[in-house]
């Protein structure tokens, strides 16, 4: 075929076409936003054309472009302008699709792709085997104790039946059960806890473990062998601290179930044992060998519903601490602590009977069965004529002044020595108050033996036991029966309580560096205050003494396998 001759006129009207293309593209442009409708099989008639999508849009100015019919600057500045919108179809939903140019859209996910990483930074979650930021604050920490114990008691000892005979004042030890029978028993002691960093000087932290919420104080065993019974787990521990420190001086205030916030030594405040209340410390460097610190604190021990007597422990202690060398250090304390309201008081009438019972403070006075060990004077405070089975509560009051000090060296390659020696007197102790309070004459002359005294060296390694490490101690103790509350004592020397003397040994290896095994031996007897009585009256051959003083020996052989994480 031939091909078609093109009007001359064609070159007259090209330069008109070019003329006018930027503003056919500014048309198709204004014609309408981008716009996504539901197809329809057929338009309706008087609708309004769809308008050209932003693809099209795009592809229209583009191959103008290329025809030269349209300027690169020109073209980015169409493409750049927003689209007005469009008539909507009659009848038909619309949904508007924003159009976003390439450079709004790459600095949109430029500036997400920043958010995310950031989070992920602070959240530790962008980095392998990193833990999130709540999970740095937590420290979680338990141990797990497996003891085979043996209780070895005298066949001289004096028969249980005997203490628990007593109904008149003074008395001691009337809940004995066993005093001849040997005992060998397996128990567990287990204990978790966990510690969380809140915010600068903000601590929290709460520990279980293994005893009853009812049970003795400082008993945190568990017996093995109750026909497979479950171990019964309680709140060990549950506080909230905040400290503060400069270059000089540190403050620290907690409060919850704590652990002994002052300075001890096992002879009055037991390993396991908590205390409930709020406690304020202070710790200040005077010059570059010395420091001293200050302890006081409130806690209370048993709360009274019909009076305001509640029981209260009051504490307030002062030390030092003098470092010569980094090879010596010798640290002392003085402390003195007030257990408020815990002496007992003996009833002048009968218990109530009408209106009034149950909402008077009857017997409030009594020291509990559940808690109490041996070795206290108790009195009885029923009232005069009753028959019913003896109330005891303590006839002392407990004011005690407790002095420590302990001598600390590292002389020894790789070993650590120490040696420390703590005394402890009852200064509550008052005959004249006493016989008030019991209201008999029975407890006229009853003695004051309110000393108490401990000696011990230990020997052990300097730094994070490794396996093979090993350590050992040794101590000597004193303790007359009024010297300390008998309820807050060690149950392992003399099986818990006061009124005893004895010796304690023990050692124990590292298996491994969070594993130990050791042994301890401890041997105590019953301190006799050489008071004597007829227990026939008119019996010469009866002579006695009286049951603080009555024959008690008790040997107690312990192995620990003790786990730590």
């Amino acid at each position: 075929m031939t091909p078609r001759r093109l009007p001359s006129s064609f070159a007259v009207r090209r330069p008109r076409a070019l003329a006018l293309a930027p503003t056919l593209a500014a048309c198709l442009l204004s014609a309408g936003s981008v716009q996504a409708q539901t197809p329809a099989p057929a338009a309706a008639p008087g609708a309004v054309a769809e308008a050209p999508s932003g693809a099209t849009l795009q592809a229209l100015v583009e191959a103008l472009v290329r025809q030269g019919l349209l300027s690169r600057a020109r073209a980015d500045e169409i493409l750049a302008t927003p689209s007005a919108p469009a008539a909507e179809p009659a009848g038909l939903p619309v949904v508007r699709v924003p159009y976003l140019s390439q450079t709004t859209r790459q600095a949109l996910k430029e500036e997400l792709r920043a958010e995310v990483m950031d989070a992920a930074r602070d959240q530790g979650w962008a980095r392998p085997g990193e833990l999130p930021d709540w999970a740095r604050r937590l420290r979680m920490s338990g141990d797990l104790r497996l003891r085979a114990q043996h209780d070895g008691f005298d066949g001289d000892n004096l028969a249980p039946e005997l203490f628990r005979s007593q109904t008149d004042s003074p008395a001691w030890a009337p809940d004995l059960t066993n005093t001849r029978h040997d005992r060998q028993r397996l128990t567990l002691r287990a204990r978790l806890g966990v510690e969380a960093t809140l915010a600068e000087g903000w601590t929290t932290g709460l520990r279980l473990g293994t005893g009853a919420a009812n049970a003795s104080p400082t008993a945190s065993s568990q017996n093995l062998g109750n026909q497979m019974g479950r171990a019964t787990v309680s709140l060990d521990r549950g506080w909230i601290r905040w400290q503060a420190q400069d270059e000089l001086s540190r403050h620290r205030l907690e409060g919850g179930r704590l652990e002994v916030p002052f300075e001890r030594s096992d002879l009055v405040w037991p390993d396991d044992l908590a205390l409930d209340g709020v406690a304020w410390r202070y710790e200040r460097l005077l010059s570059a060998p010395l420091s001293a610190f200050a302890t006081a604190g409130v806690f209370p021990l048993e709360e009274q519903v019909a009076t305001a007597r509640d029981k209260t422990l009051l504490g307030l202690q002062a030390g030092a601490i003098w470092s010569p060398s980094p090879q010596w250090q010798l640290r002392g304390a003085l402390a003195l602590y007030d257990f408020r309201h815990m002496e007992g008081v003996r009833e002048s009438t009968l218990a109530p009977t009408d209106a009034l019972a149950g909402t008077t403070a009857y017997q409030a006075s009594a020291y509990p069965a559940a808690v109490r060990q041996k070795g206290n004077t108790l009195i009885n405070l029923n009232a005069p004529g009753s028959t019913a089975a003896p109330v005891w509560g303590l006839a002392s009051r407990f004011r005690p002044v407790d002095l420590q000090l302990a001598l600390r060296s590292l002389h020894l390659p790789g070993r650590e020595a120490s040696l420390g020696l703590n005394v402890v007197r009852n200064t509550g102790f008052d005959l004249a108050d006493i016989q008030r309070r019991a209201a008999t004459a029975e407890v006229a002359g009853l003695e004051k033996k309110t000393l108490a005294w401990q000696l011990r060296a230990a020997v052990g390694p300097q730094q994070a036991p490794q396996t093979g490490d090993w350590s050992a101690f040794i101590a000597w103790r004193h303790v007359e029966r009024d010297a300390w509350i008998d309820a807050y004592t060690d149950t392992t020397w003399h099986l818990g309580g006061t009124n005893y003397r004895g010796v304690s040994a023990g050692a124990q290896t590292w298996l491994a560096p969070r594993v130990t095994l050791g042994a301890r031996f401890t041997s105590t007897r019953n301190l006799d205050d050489g008071v004597r009585f007829l227990a026939i009256p008119g019996d010469a051959s009866s002579l006695s003494g009286n049951l603080s003083s009555a024959p008690l020996r008790i040997d107690v052989l312990q192995a620990d396998l003790t786990v730590r994480f």
